[in-house]
This record gives structure tokens, sequence and C-alpha cells, in this order.
């Protein structure tokens, strides 16, 4: 049995990442972009950062409404393991637990009377090993994107159909074992 590969270590600067989240309270940005596809973001160690970043978007859109729209591309499903692409074994339910928490987020704090963040979820094909798009955080402001071409190639492929399936309150069941969507309850 082979051990797996270690993860590289995140290769973003959290405190660019920090300093372009703080722009989202500001009133001429009404678009965030933020794409986290990359592997490192289910390293454990990258877990607190990864909650600052969920946090501060959802803060954002709770506190902003109607002004602010959120696009997030994460990953659909993780690429297929190689033998010189191993994937340890935590990433799985690193991956469900982030997914899991999203959708419970979305569904709680935000009514359908409130625009919640746009989250899509990128399907990583069979033959992929890594998303074709880089991790960003880009902007929609004073009616021009922070850089048009990442930003553009993120949306394309985003909002092409068969790219993405949307990530929403439905992927989480908050009814519990009693609640009136358990059909037991009427027997």
């Amino acid at each position: 049995m082979t051990t797996p590969a270690p993860v590289p270590a995140l290769d973003v600067d959290r405190d660019a990442w920090r300093a372009k989240l703080a722009r989202l309270h500001s009133p001429d940005v009404v678009h965030a972009l933020v794409v986290q596809c990359a592997l490192h973001w289910l390293d454990p160690a990258q877990y607190a950062f990864r909650n600052e970043i969920d946090q501060a978007l959802m803060t954002a859109q709770l506190h902003r409404g109607d002004t602010l729209t959120v696009t997030r591309v994460i990953l659909h499903n993780l690429p297929a393991a190689t033998d010189t692409a191993p994937r340890p074994p935590h990433f799985e339910a690193a991956f469900d637990e982030w997914h899991y928490r999203l959708a419970a987020s979305a569904a709680l704090l935000f009514p359908t009377d409130r625009p919640a963040p746009r989250i899509h979820r990128l399907i990583i094909r069979g033959d992929q090993t890594e998303p074709p798009i880089p991790d960003m955080v880009e902007f929609l402001e004073n009616g021009h994107w922070t850089d048009r071409q990442r930003a553009g190639l993120a949306l394309h492929i985003a909002n092409t159909t068969g790219n993405t399936t949307p990530l929403t309150s439905y992927d989480v069941d908050l009814d519990g074992p009693f609640g009136d969507a358990d059909p037991s309850v009427h027997m």
C-alpha cells in the first residue's frame, strides 16, 4: 500500500484574500465572484481560513441584501485519484462537510425573500485531474471587473449548462426524523 502524497500547501496569499474580502462592504462593489476549486481547500490546515472566507461572504450578503450578488464556484465532485495524484482519505469527509455546511447555512440564514449566495458546483469530468479555472476573488466594481478575463472565464464556465450544478438548501435535510417531510409521522 502506498502512502498518499502530501497535498501542496495553499499557494494563496491569505492577506490578499482578506484584503479583497474586506472590499465586500464597499457600495461600489455590486457582484463578488469567488472560485475555490483547488483541492488544497480540503486540507485540514485550511479549515479555519476556509471558514473565515465562508463567514465573510455570508455576512456581506446578509448585510448588503439586494445591493450585492455573490457567485461562488466550488467543486461538484472530486477529481479521480491517480497513481501520480493520489488523494488523501480525509478529503472525502472534508468535501462532504463543506457542502453540507454551505447548504445548511444558506437554508437557515437566507429566507426566500432574501437573495442567497449563488453557489455553483463545478463538475469535474473523468479525464480531468484538476479544475479548468483558477481560484480567485474578483469584483464587479463601478461597472468593471477587477480582472475581466479571469471573471469572464469563471462566469462562462459557471453559466454554461452542463458545467455546474447548483448547491441549494435542498441538498441538506433539516427536517429531522420527526418532521413533516418524514412520511412515518402519519402512520
